[in-house]
């Protein structure tokens, strides 16, 4: 009689071993399903090659000898696994979306939150934006290398290290588009698209937020700190900052200002003759706040309407002057001026 009730009880346990083997099978667990959903990426990913894509401008003209350099479509035979950015604002948008893979940069002048993350030694550091080490590049052997403005005269040089050298800035006429086209691409080619959209949208979100906030005020003025000088930018064709106006919603406090993209010769006392309600100071040394302010907030600053309704802005030149391009870059621009502007 024991020995009949063991054996059932033996029988019992194994028939629900069985059932739980079954629901097993029939509900794959967390990891599984997490391995399978990535093989289904990767193999989307790399059906999406070759792949050709277009730089984001067509063409760029030296200010200074008028020299034009024409960039080429690119075909990527598969996804670029070992990447070379040379624009700040481009490596901004892949290391928000988590695209592994960056080899070398340029560490010269990196914004604060980009030297947090690539400052180690695991990237190599490729000189500065203008003056790159061209062998130590080439020892990298990049699948892909992304240049803007700041590199269009190496194109050729850079091209006889890789063929796929694309040209990752837009131009002035829609800023925020161009920004929005970065990511986009950035997106496309590393099998990114979702998170591309979801950064557009919250760039979307701030700039209205901006707008909303411009347009409280009657006018502004932005101007560039560097090393004693300032410089006025309006939102002229050439004006490097002209975006300020056209797409963050400020009206200019004059305009006609002769500029380039480093800025007119604009002396405190045309800051006084234009007397901005709104002061934004682009600080192009990033230098100690005080510092910065002991020498902008002169006797002559201290006349305009910005001084004396406390509406000076100081602005953080690694990011405005140095990563202008990215996503977040832009996320982080933008805060800065609603930060003061409260």
């Amino acid at each position: 009689m024991k020995k009949w009730s063991f054996l059932a009880a033996t029988a019992v346990l194994a028939v629900g071993l069985a059932a739980c083997g079954s629901n097993e099978e029939a509900e794959p667990s967390s990891d599984s399903q997490a391995t399978e959903q990535t093989e289904q990426k990767s193999n989307e990913n790399a059906e999406a090659f070759p792949m050709t894509v277009s730089s984001l401008t067509g063409e760029s003209v030296d200010e200074e000898s008028g020299a034009k350099t024409l960039f080429e479509d690119v075909t990527l035979e598969e996804m670029p696994e070992r990447i070379v950015t040379l624009d700040f604002g481009f490596l901004d948008n892949l290391t928000a979306l988590g695209v592994e893979g960056i080899v070398g940069l340029p560490k010269s002048n990196m914004p604060a939150d980009l030297e947090e993350k690539y400052s180690s030694d695991e990237y190599t550091d490729l000189g500065s934006l203008k003056e790159i080490d061209f062998e130590l590049l080439a020892s990298l052997e990049p699948d892909v290398i992304f240049i803007s403005g700041r590199q269009a005269s190496m194109y050729d040089q850079l091209k006889e290290i890789t063929p796929n050298v694309i040209f990752v800035a837009s131009d002035n006429e829609n800023y925020i588009e161009g920004i929005k086209e970065g990511a986009v691409l950035a997106g496309q080619i590393f099998g990114k698209e979702e998170e591309a959209k979801a950064l557009n949208a919250e760039l979307d979100a701030k700039v209205a937020e901006i707008k909303e906030k411009s347009a409280g005020y009657e006018n502004a003025l932005v101007a560039m700190y560097n090393e004693k000088k300032i410089s006025g930018f309006d939102n002229g064709e050439d004006s490097r900052f002209a975006y300020v106006y056209d797409d963050f919603g400020f009206k200019p406090s004059t305009t006609g200002i002769d500029s380039s993209s480093h800025g007119s010769d604009f002396s405190y006392e045309s800051i006084l003759s234009v007397d901005p309600e709104v002061l934004l100071v682009i600080d192009r040394n990033a230098k100690d706040n005080d510092a910065l302010k002991a020498d902008v907030e002169n006797d002559i600053i201290k006349k305009t309407r910005a001084y004396k309704e406390d509406k000076i802005v100081y602005l953080y030149g690694g990011n405005w002057y140095f990563a202008s391009g990215g996503v977040p870059t832009e996320l982080e621009k933008i805060q800065e001026i609603l930060d003061e502007l409260k």
